[in-house]
């Protein structure tokens, strides 16, 4: 087979014994891999098992390598970037999908949570350790680019209704002077409602005068709102009347820019949890020598392995981080647009205790298959890339799901769900791992319209989250 040596890095001792070793199991293992006879079946699990073990060998070995001249940023290259993040290694070792290298290019969209790459994950977390500039992601945005990316949207989304809404309210009888009224509002007084519905820290500390207006704001806002829906209800008798792809489209645009306003919203205000982790830990690691902060991102990165290792053993697959799948991973793009639109499905999720304290979970693609998960070691979602029956919806509603039942820390969710007849005498991982196949039936079926959950189960969740985010 191909060695697994990373060329630039030829003269390094360490990663090139850590690369050798692995290659002599590797040898051992295709050996016996496709044997039909017991004892090289065994051995080839065995084996198999020691290649995994050493995944993460080479891979500390490949960081230190690239941190021993404690450079300003780590910059992995394609070759190992597709070891760190998908576990490839070569074909006859680890097949895998011709689209496995076009994974690494695409870039996740701005949206409410931050996406990384395993690779990009190790890169930042060397750059806070090291007390090192901290650069974005290589395939996503800083807090304040995802904030102004966000805007430019918002500017876009106001400039599409500013064209459509006259053309349509004019067919519905509306004089152009109340068109250019109730755009006013709209476009005026979006990031005043905006604050005031979700009661921001702006908004209850402001100046009692600016207060006020920002409540008149919020009022004009919900009242252009109304207006609007009145004429599109309106039977258009003095206009061309409207069909429904047509009412569709503005309700649409409409309801994309309130989303989009609270979601900048939300991303302004981690821009000041983020700086205060960046200080955190500058604060905590100040005299440590560079020799002391690079053992801590090795322990760092072996303890992200016993999370990561979840993402399989939550579907009983093996745990292993080598490429076991020739189908096209998940790339980061893709994972940001099913989680962005799973996480609007649950609004309430973001008013929870653990976010208003550590903000957003950040996102991370690991190598891997399985389904997602959560670490409340350091508040990140996990997501295979190599989701299991390639269903990433699925992934990501576990990895939200077990982020639910992990920050309900004054247990709303947990006693009600337990209290289900079918739930009743389940240990505590039966009922987690229940929870989180009946919250991704909730999310993708339930929440579209299909009544896919048991009756009992059915009325908890409405109990749980529909009602709850309509307070």
């Amino acid at each position: 087979m191909d060695t697994i040596g990373f060329a630039r890095w030829s003269d390094n001792q360490p990663l090139l014994e850590a690369t050798e070793k692995f290659a002599a199991a590797a040898k051992n293992y295709l050996a016996v891999r496709d044997s039909t006879e017991t004892d090289d079946r065994i051995a080839a699990r065995k084996l198999w098992q020691i290649l995994s073990t050493q995944y993460w060998d080479v891979l500390v070995s490949l960081v230190d390598a690239h941190t021993e001249d404690l450079p300003d940023e780590l910059l992995f290259d394609d070759r190992e970037r597709l070891f760190i993040d998908f576990g490839y290694v070569s074909d006859e070792l680890t097949p895998a999908s011709p689209a496995l290298r076009e994974a690494l290019s695409p870039k996740a969209a701005p949206g409410l949570f931050q996406y990384y790459t395993f690779s990009d994950f190790i890169a930042e977390a060397y750059s806070m350790i090291m007390g090192k500039p901290v650069t974005p992601p290589r395939n996503g945005f800083s807090p304040e680019g995802k904030a102004v990316q966000m805007r430019r949207q918002l500017d876009g989304l106001k400039s599409r209704i500013k064209i459509i809404l006259p053309v349509v309210l004019a067919k519905q009888g509306a004089l152009p002077s109340e068109t250019d009224h109730l755009l006013s509002d709209l476009q005026q007084c979006l990031e005043s409602y905006t604050e005031v519905s979700m009661r921001t820290r702006g908004y209850r500390e402001a100046q009692e005068k600016e207060k006020q207006q920002m409540a008149v704001d919020h009022h004009a806002f919900v009242e252009a709102e109304k207006r609007i829906a009145s004429f599109l209800k309106g039977n258009g008798e003095e206009g061309g009347g409207l069909d429904e792809n047509e009412i569709q489209k503005v309700t649409g645009l409409l309801e994309s820019a309130k989303n989009l306003a609270r979601n900048i919203v939300f991303a302004t205000q981690e821009i000041s949890k983020w700086e205060r982790r960046v200080k955190k830990t500058a604060a905590e690691l100040e005299g440590i020598p560079p020799a002391v902060r690079r053992r801590k991102l090795k322990d760092l990165i072996f303890s992200k392995k016993e999370y990561i290792s979840l993402t399989a053993k939550s579907a009983r697959r093996d745990p292993s981080q080598l490429c076991q799948s020739q189908k096209p991973p998940l790339s980061l793009d893709r994972a940001a647009a099913i989680v962005e639109e799973l996480a609007a499905l649950d609004p309430e999720m973001l008013v929870v205790a653990r976010i208003r304290m550590y903000g957003i979970p950040r996102v991370i693609v690991v190598p891997g298959q399985g389904y997602g998960t959560y670490d409340w070691s350091d508040h990140t979602l996990l997501l295979p890339a190599f989701p299991l029956n390639n269903l990433p919806e699925k992934a990501a509603a576990y990895a939200l799901g077990t982020f639910r039942w992990d920050s309900d820390e004054d247990r709303v969710i947990k006693n009600s769900y337990e209290l289900i007849k079918e739930n009743r005498g389940k240990s505590i991982l039966d009922l987690s791992s229940s929870f989180y196949r009946d919250y991704f039936l909730w999310l993708t079926k339930e929440k579209k319209g299909y009544r896919i959950l048991p009756r009992n189960s059915h009325k908890v969740f409405v109990q749980m989250f529909s009602a709850r985010s309509q307070e």
